[in-house]
């Protein structure tokens, strides 16, 4: 499956995880099919929540299986949480439960992981949380976009803009760029998968 309008998408209040193919240039090419479908049954079972088939590799096939997590599952205010950090709102309330949804997408961290953008939104802040020590008083999102995984990252100019999430089939391919402030300090926060980078970039006066 490569066409990007119909893969599984990231809606409102969901956290896209898609797990790589470990079978792929794996199996040969007569037992892939099987290999590939036992592969998702075990992922199902493992995690508990229906997985389905799905590329992230645009031009280069990456083949991969797709979950999509309710947020409420596990924060019940998670609609209007992750909507109000996308909103550019500034976040006082609940901060805690960042780092219990961070907790909930690392289970999935034994697999070879791509998430979009929310939930890679959750390991960014939770990268604050661990550079400030602890929960901050305040957080708000100042921007947001995706880059290439061969662009440089944390070197660029800082962005102002929140961008909206990249189709399904794009996934393996690019790093999250989040721009967050917290108590006044200014982060940048790099997402590659599973790879997190934090930069301290200023001080707001």
């Amino acid at each position: 499956m490569s066409d990007e309008f119909l893969q599984p998408t990231e809606h409102d209040g969901q956290i896209l995880i898609a797990v790589v193919d470990e079978t792929y240039a794996v199996s040969e090419d007569d037992a892939w099919a099987r290999d590939r479908e036992a592969y998702r049954k075990s992922l199902e079972a493992e995690f508990d929540l229906p997985f389905c088939d799905a590329d992230i590799g645009p031009g280069a096939s990456l083949p991969a299986f797709v979950a999509l997590l309710q947020g409420t599952a596990i924060v019940p205010a998670w609609v209007l949480l992750s909507a109000a950090l996308f909103l550019g709102k500034p976040l006082q309330e609940n901060l805690k439960a960042w780092r219990d949804m961070a907790a909930k997408i690392r289970s999935f961290f034994k697999r070879p992981v791509f998430l979009n953008r929310q939930g890679a939104a959750v390991l960014a802040v939770e990268a604050v949380f661990n550079e400030m020590g602890g929960l901050p008083h305040t957080i708000q999102l100042i921007g947001y976009r995706t880059m290439h995984i061969a662009e440089e990252d944390l070197a660029t100019p800082p962005e102002e803009s929140i961008g909206e999430a990249l189709p399904t089939l794009y996934l393996g391919f690019i790093r999250h760029i989040f721009e967050i402030k917290a108590d006044g300090v200014r982060f940048r926060v790099s997402v590659d998968g599973r790879k997190v980078a934090i930069l301290r970039l200023e001080e707001f006066q």
